[in-house]
Order: C-alpha cells, then sequence, then structure tokens
C-alpha cells in the first residue's frame, strides 16, 4: 500500500522547485559577482525537480513494515508498534525503542482513510 502526499504539499513542493530555478538561473545572467549563496539554488533547484518527478509518496507499507519515503526516512514493523497517539496533527508511532511521527496534513484524503484503516487493525494501544 502507497499513502500519497496532499496535492497542496505537492503544490508546494512544484513552487519552490519553480523558485530555486529561476533563482539559479537568473543569477546565471544577471550576477555580476560571485555570490556562493545564489549559485547554490540551481543544484538546490534541481534535486527538488527530481525529488518532485520521483517521489509522489509519503508512506509505503510492504510486506507488514512502514518506511517513510524520503532520504532519512525511518522503517518501522507493524507488528511491534506497542501504542499510536493522534496529536496534533500527527500520528506518534511507538515500540520498545523507537518512535515515528507521521504527518497527517501531507496526506492525501482518501490515502489517510486507508492508512487509518491498517492501523486500526492492529492490536495496539490508541492513546
Amino acid at each position: 500500500m502507497k499513502i500519497l502526499y496532499s496535492k497542496k504539499r505537492r503544490k508546494y513542493d512544484l513552487f519552490y522547485t519553480i523558485f530555486c530555478l529561476l533563482i539559479g538561473i537568473l543569477s546565471l545572467f544577471f550576477s555580476e559577482t560571485n555570490h556562493i549563496f545564489i549559485y547554490l539554488y540551481m543544484p538546490l533547484g534541481l534535486i527538488s525537480l527530481y525529488r518532485y518527478i520521483k517521489v509522489k509518496y509519503y508512506l509505503i507499507i510492504e510486506k507488514g513494515v512502514l518506511k517513510q519515503n524520503y532520504i532519512f526516512g525511518k522503517k518501522m514493523d507493524l507488528s511491534e508498534i506497542k501504542s499510536i497517539k493522534h496529536f496534533a496533527g500527527e500520528y506518534i508511532l511507538r515500540t520498545d525503542k523507537r518512535k515515528m511521527r507521521i504527518d497527517i496534513g501531507s496526506i492525501e484524503k482518501s490515502s489517510l482513510a486507508e492508512l487509518r484503516d491498517e492501523l486500526k487493525k492492529l492490536d495496539v494501544k490508541w492513546v
């Protein structure tokens, strides 16, 4: 099961990508001095463009493992989850050793219903 990013979040990412690329391109043509911070916008824009094209899913649930789909995203076995807390617009999943935060605002509405159903199937304590 794949949990999608919300449309609002995807639009924000697209505008951020366009902004970084535009600043990087304009700095190449109109900058008289070499400011390193201005030239960092071009690689930042290219990285965010790659991320916008390739990363459409916030979470992936496969073979009993919940994985956040970004560079340093966490993985957690669904069988190890001890408690789930719904607080301040996010789910906080806890095991004996770790915890994972899932931002509800970044999830598409239909995917959020699927995630909620999947979490309710688990025999864990909701706080």
